[in-house]
């Protein structure tokens, strides 16, 4: 051990509410603070925003239908709906792609270069300060208050004092570095992750004319042929540029098939390389098994790999298998979804559980309050959920819906915290939107 001698830190600024992360979750809680009369900083450890959805890209946002007799109907709204207007403007979205076989599973296709600049704008039309290329280091914390956090940039450390907090990294850091109890996936096991890419130029015709049933064989194909393909049903979007495909395929886990340690830095920096070499066993598979692939090569890979599942924090009220599956929407809910549990499990399937025809569920506000904390807010996949049910909340629109939440109570709270009046938070998103009863 080594240690550090005391030292001032500089206060680089004082705000209402500070967002950590710029995900989804934390442009959905930045733009609802901000439009609640807060001043906002939103910090973002890489050079843009949009998480996930633009460092690790995804085929299509998912997550903002729900089926009912055959037919898909719109969940989240609020800013959500407002997203996809502002996309559909600037020519970053395609056409919802609803899964053949399996309920209440969609995308929406969409460009992540583009989606960069839709959420810049975004933000800077909202009002919302944006320091990227900042890491949360750690936070000063008074009882049952966090005072300020401590960053990371190229200017040295820093330190910035907000009145409320909201900690949508994915990953829980500002959370577990305020002392916030959590669990990480279920007895340390989480889902795996996946390296996604790009793969062009693809004869998409030709891929279109085999079903999904026969996809999946061909890869199971691949496997008896020699190919060591750790998942064999994979999600292949067509890419907005007409020539390309994104491919989720991969699924990122250790030689004995248990998942990493998303906070150990070792363990984390081995996925990534494991992640580009399982990128390079399914480029083989697919030139060598599905039709219109033969003349591909990868074009990109995420800059990052896509963790499904890492820290859950404990909150107030925490998000259970069995109100997923039941479809228990709550009194305190402040977001419904109808998402199937999607679990990426050891083994080459993807394991979908859909909910019943028609059902949706409610997320929680006590699921988005540590219950160690007072003054800080939780967003996005590091809800308060077992396992099970965060499977099927984690994706694209709950989480913006879930920052939409916790950013408009973060903006509402006063002194007394930020475990505000439940009606007057329902009322306001409703207003805002929001689709508390779908």
């Amino acid at each position: 051990m080594i240690i550090e001698p005391a030292r001032e830190t500089p206060v680089l600024a004082e705000v209402d509410v500070l967002v950590a992360g710029g995900g989804m979750a934390g442009i959905g809680a930045a733009v609802a603070a901000a439009r609640g009369g807060a001043s906002v900083l939103l910090l973002e450890r890489l050079a843009f925003l949009g998480g996930t959805t633009t460092a690790v890209t995804l085929g299509g946002l998912c997550g903002f239908l729900r089926a009912d007799n055959g037919q898909m109907y719109p969940i989240i709204g609020g800013l959500w709906s407002e997203l996809e207007e502002r996309a559909r403007r600037m020519d970053a979205l395609g056409t919802v792609r609803v899964h053949p076989t399996v309920r209440g599973v969609h995308g929406l296709p969409y460009d992540s270069e583009r989606m960069k600049l839709v959420l810049d704008t975004w933000l800077e039309d909202a009002g919302v300060r944006i320091l990227t290329e900042a890491t949360v280091v750690g936070v000063a914390r008074a009882g049952r208050r966090v005072s300020a956090v401590f960053i990371e940039s190229k200017g040295g450390r820093h330190a910035i004092r907000a009145r409320n907090f909201v900690d949508a990294t994915g990953d829980a850091d500002l959370a577990a570095r305020a002392g916030c109890g959590f669990a990480l996936g279920e007895a340390g096991q989480t889902q795996h992750a996946s390296a996604m890419f790009r793969m062009a130029p693809v004869d998409r015709a030709a891929f279109a004319g085999i079903s999904r049933a026969e996809q999946d064989a061909r890869m199971e194909a691949a496997v008896d042929a020699g190919i060591d393909l750790p998942r064999t049903t994979l999600a292949i979007y067509p890419g907005l540029d007409g020539v390309g495909v994104h491919l989720n395929a991969t699924r990122v886990g250790q030689p004995n098939g248990s998942s990493f340690d998303w906070t150990d830095p070792w363990q984390r920096a081995a996925a990534e390389r494991e992640g580009r070499r399982q990128v390079a066993l399914y480029e083989r598979a697919a030139r060598e098994h599905l039709p219109g692939f033969a003349g591909a090569r990868i074009s990109s890979i995420g800059a990052q790999l896509g963790i499904r599942e890492s820290r859950l924090v404990e909150g107030d009220e925490t998000l259970s298998e069995a109100d997923v599956m039941s479809g228990v929407r709550g009194d305190t809910r402040i977001a419904c979804t109808a998402w199937p549990v999607e679990d990426h499990a050891p083994g080459r399937a993807t394991i979908w559980r859909p909910l019943p025809d028609g059902f949706s569920y409610g997320i929680p506000f006590g699921s988005l309050v540590p219950r160690a904390l007072d003054n800080v807010l939780v967003a996005g996949r590091c809800l308060s959920a077992t396992h099970i049910a965060q499977a099927s909340a984690r994706v694209t629109a709950p989480c913006l819906a879930m920052g939409q939440a916790a950013g408009t109570a973060a903006a509402m709270a006063d002194d007394g915290g930020v475990r505000v009046d439940i009606a007057a938070l329902q009322a306001r998103l409703r207003s805002d939107g929001a689709l508390l009863d779908p």
